[in-house]
């Protein structure tokens, strides 16, 4: 989402001076070069695993018992995801490849390979590639030729990566909602959370809050919208809320006809059931927005709007 919450000054490669990914620095801590400037350094070593054949797979280990893990760590030159490992170097290679294949017209091929993958050696190839998104479109891509994500690989993926793709240019409110489909309750939920976890002060933390409501607005299933919205603490709707009630203005006392009531009461029990927040909210954007929510879940905007508005310091009537 928004970029500042993922990273502060972002580190660069003491070779090339190209910014290192968050997800390598993740994975990798204290890495001090990009993975074009290792492959090079790996390919003078003398090691000769670059020279592999374009549909070559990495080396990898199935793993079992207690050390297995759910998210991504460094062993070594082992990337390892859940009970699965891969050589480092084999994949930026494999995905190199991969990139190539598609750039070359051979787009088709290059699914087959990815989707013959393992889906842990699936994620580690998008979180570690250059081009993340373009190795996951193929994931879930049919013989149609379309990319899709897969719901299996994108659950694996680091909440730092998966939160970049899914903010396309957040100012001008567009969203990949595709992703945002393809992510699982909890994927959605960890997602959401930990880019705040990363933000202290409290105004950055409403705005970064409105723009993942932003983007579930966008999503056109509503039981989707639904699974996801319910999926997340409501503390944290209720901070996407917290700069918009000026807006909504709570106080004033809005009219339907010959019925009168103040616009608080519209989310309580005492509110008019049917009536879409932008008919009663003075800001369209907020309007917009809510009516999203509302048609999703009703009984949750309106627990949010109220416990907000309090939080706010808005008095109830």
């Amino acid at each position: 989402m928004v970029q500042e919450t993922l990273a502060g000054t972002q580190q660069r490669c003491e070779v090339c001076g190209a910014g290192i990914s968050r997800v390598r620095l993740k994975v990798v801590p204290n890495v001090r070069t990009c993975i074009t400037c290792q492959r090079k350094r790996e390919g003078e070593s003398g090691g000769g695993r670059l020279n592999r054949s374009e549909g070559s797979r990495p080396t990898v280990t199935r793993r079992s018992g207690p050390e297995a893990r759910d998210t991504f760590q460094m062993e070594g030159s082992r990337v390892v995801v859940g009970r699965w490992s891969g050589d480092l170097v084999d994949l930026v290679a494999q995905g190199a490849a991969l990139r190539n294949k598609v750039r070359s017209g051979k787009k088709e091929e290059a699914r087959a390979l990815v989707q013959d993958l393992p889906v842990e050696a699936q994620a580690a190839l998008v979180a570690m590639g250059e081009d993340p998104e373009e190795l996951l479109s193929l994931t879930g891509a049919d013989d149609s030729g379309g990319p899709a994500y897969s719901t299996q690989v994108v659950a694996m993926l680091p909440e730092e990566l998966l939160a970049g793709l899914v903010s396309v240019d957040a100012r001008e409110r567009k969203f990949n909602t595709e992703l945002i489909r393809a992510m699982s309750p909890e994927a959605f939920r960890r997602t959401m959370g930990a880019t705040l976890e990363l933000v202290d002060n409290p105004r950055l933390r409403t705005r970064v809050s409105w723009e993942w409501l932003q983007a579930l607005a966008t999503l056109d299933d509503f039981s989707r919208r639904a699974e996801l919205l319910r999926s997340v603490d409501p503390a944290l709707l209720e901070e996407a809320l917290l700069d918009r009630l000026a807006h909504l203005d709570l106080h004033a006392v809005v009219s339907f006809g010959e019925f009168s009531i103040y616009r608080f009461r519209l989310f309580s029990s005492e509110g008019i059931a049917g009536v879409r927040p932008s008919a009663f909210v003075d800001d369209p954007e907020t309007g917009e927005v809510l009516d999203a929510v509302y048609e999703a879940v009703p009984d949750l905007l309106c627990d949010i709007v109220r416990v907000a508005w309090e939080r706010a310091g808005g008095e109830t009537g």
